[in-house]
């Protein structure tokens, strides 16, 4: 049975100048006149809204009596990083589907507050390609469609020692009009070379979620629409917690997919 602090709690941060003045408490030592200042509030409002986070055992003074959130008051500040996400991304959320994700990972919804929501298809395909040209260590792929302007780019990632992990529904294939340029970049001797030197891995695993990133950025991650296909709207990011989210997920159903029959 959930507690009335709970709800009492969920009340006191659920004002936006309270929590404005939990975020300026995380990033510096102030005092009531300058946290005003930060927040373009008067005094006697920050006095007032300091004294409910005081109450609820979110706030207390230092031993200089300056105004700092207590460590319960840390940790519910961060816990509200994922409702945060999920609010300021909630029409994206009303017209696509993520409830399929594991709830560990919809609990660590706050480390994707880096990421920038994009509806610009193009611009997916442009940062999927330019990755491509950039990743010095890895690439990881889940249902990515296959772009033929990508195929010379990636052949030289492998080139460079690029590792790249692909993980796909076993109905994803290479569409018949793009064949023969594949065939063309990867002949089927560079495709023994490729996977004899681990560079290449792919694995069979019906997942509803298109990510695909390097180390060093997040190109798309994208949800399917409410009837099940995807229009490839989605989040980007270089945000190091964005990418940790996204390569945390892509490994949790790599170690579940099934390895592709050489």
């Amino acid at each position: 049975m959930i507690s009335d602090e709970f709800y009492d709690v969920m009340f006191e941060v659920s004002n936006e100048e309270r929590v404005n003045i939990m975020k300026a408490l995380t990033r510096e030592t102030t005092s009531f006149s300058g946290l005003a200042r930060t927040l373009g509030i008067t005094t006697q409002e920050v006095s007032r809204h300091f004294n409910r986070l005081v109450e609820s055992g979110l706030a207390t003074r230092d031993g200089e009596g300056h105004p700092v959130l207590t460590p319960y008051g840390v940790i519910m500040l961060r816990q509200l990083g994922s409702t945060m996400f999920t609010t300021q991304n909630k029409e994206y959320f009303r017209t696509h589907d993520a409830a399929g994700l594991p709830d560990k990972f919809i609990g660590r919804f706050g480390e994707l507050n880096g990421a920038t929501y994009t509806d610009d298809i193009m611009l997916a395909i442009h940062n999927s390609i330019r990755i491509i040209r950039e990743a010095e260590e890895y690439l990881l792929d889940i249902n990515l469609p296959y772009i033929a302007s990508g195929f010379p780019h990636i052949k030289a990632a492998y080139d460079r020692g690029v590792k790249g992990h692909f993980l796909r529904g076993a109905d994803l294939h290479v569409p018949k009009e793009m064949q023969d340029i594949r065939e063309e970049v990867f002949p089927d001797d560079f495709l023994d070379y490729i996977k004899r030197e681990k560079l290449l891995k792919d694995r069979f695993l019906e997942v509803d979620v298109i990510l695909y990133m390097s180390e060093k950025e997040l190109a798309l991650l994208s949800f399917p629409t409410l009837n099940g296909s995807y229009d490839y709207r989605g989040f980007t990011s270089t945000d190091p917690a964005t990418l940790e989210w996204c390569r945390d997920l892509f490994f949790y159903y790599w170690d579940q997919g099934a390895k592709v029959p050489q």
